[in-house]
């Protein structure tokens, strides 16, 4: 009896091992050099190649974007446009613009700031010499407290982030080979992130909803976004193909608090409907990267955290799952932001320091 209790024993730790194994092998099947551990460090820059750096540049303000989602726009802040150096504040949807308040100077809310501007329902601080930025959103301050953010098909919710549009900069047209992924070793992306308050415990009166709203709870979740899209290497336009591959460090829902915590996609979605063109959104998560969930305050967080991505390997995992085998190299880096976006009644706010994005060439691409 005691020999088989101990066949037993054995044969149970074999099991466990090899499905410990099989776990860990199917957890990284696949996956490409870098996309989660490496770090720069271990990173070499190939012969023929070069780095480029572009980090939040210490001016006064940043331009910031319109409010409307079918308007790619600087609003207000255009003055600061040559020296942002890319870098501005993106809002969508929110229908106090930030623009609205015509007097920069900073209040008691944002005490040492170098700009400010608020509304009822916005806030953008910045903090020129420490590279930082403050955003805020508070839905429940919005018409219906908010409930109405899937309308036009559109179903996202109100955002803020800190963005780094380079489509803004001269070079971006006329020197496109530097924003194209065949000449690109690495992206890396480095910030500083802290949740200050996160409030999501409104929920809308589903008869006030539109029809086609997914969710009546307030939410409040935040990630680090790169995009890109494809141009038709015969036409050298764009072909629709659009990746928006996303990290995310925080959501206030427990269920999804967990997947992050086991390393799990939240969503994939390789045709989400965008007017007329293909979008994909395919996300990962910190905990994949090894690097921790921003908690806020009331969840014993609401420190810094420092965050560094290696993009460029989970991205072309996502065009190959989502668009098959095509080439990656014919994508274009079109931007990074930051940020949050709330639905429902919810408010968030939190700050970013010190965003920088470096990118590592396999060869010079002039």
């Amino acid at each position: 009896m005691e020999q088989r209790l101990r066949r037993i024993g054995v044969w149970g730790l074999v099991l466990m091992i090899a499905g410990l194994s099989l776990a860990w092998y199917l957890h990284f099947k696949g996956r490409e050099r870098g996309v989660y551990a490496l770090s720069r460090e271990q990173v070499s820059v190939p012969a023929q190649g070069r780095v480029r750096l572009m980090a939040l540049p210490k001016i006064q303000g940043l331009p910031i974007w319109s409010t409307d989602t079918s308007v790619n726009r600087i609003a207000c802040n255009r003055q600061y446009k040559q020296a942002s150096q890319g870098w501005l504040i993106k809002q969508w949807k929110n229908q106090d613009s930030l623009c609205n308040d015509k007097d920069p100077k900073p209040d008691q809310a944002c005490p040492g700031a170098s700009s400010e501007r608020s509304t009822r329902t916005a806030r953008y601080c910045q903090w020129q010499n420490e590279q930082r930025v403050l955003l805020s959103m508070d839905a429940g301050k919005m018409a219906n407290h908010g409930c109405n953010p899937n309308a036009k098909g559109n179903v996202g919710g109100f955002v803020s982030y800190l963005a780094w549009e380079p489509k803004i900069l001269p070079d971006f047209f006329k020197k496109r080979e530097r924003y194209m992924v065949r000449n690109m070793e690495e992206i890396f992306v480095r910030f500083r992130f802290r949740n200050i308050k996160v409030e999501d415990a409104f929920e809308c009166d589903p008869g006030q909803v539109d029809k086609g709203a997914v969710h009546t709870r307030g939410i409040v979740h935040s990630y680090a976004t790169a995009t890109f899209s494809e141009i038709d290497p015969r036409t050298q336009r764009g072909s629709g193909r659009t990746i928006f591959y996303q990290i995310l460090n925080y959501d206030a829902r427990p269920k999804v608090q967990e997947h992050i915590l086991q390393g799990r996609h939240v969503y994939l979605t390789c045709s989400y409907k965008n007017n007329k063109h293909n979008t994909m959104i395919y996300r990962d998560t910190v905990f994949e990267f090894g690097q921790p969930i921003a908690y806020p305050p009331r969840k014993g967080g609401g420190e810094w955290v420092d965050y560094e991505f290696n993009l460029l390997a989970g991205m072309k995992r996502g065009i190959r799952e989502c668009y098959g085998d095509i080439d990656p190299g014919n994508f274009k880096f079109t931007g990074f932001h930051i940020g949050t976006e709330i639905k429902n009644g919810a408010y968030h706010e939190f700050m970013i320091e010190k965003p920088e994005i470096e990118i590592i060439y396999n060869r010079d691409p002039g």
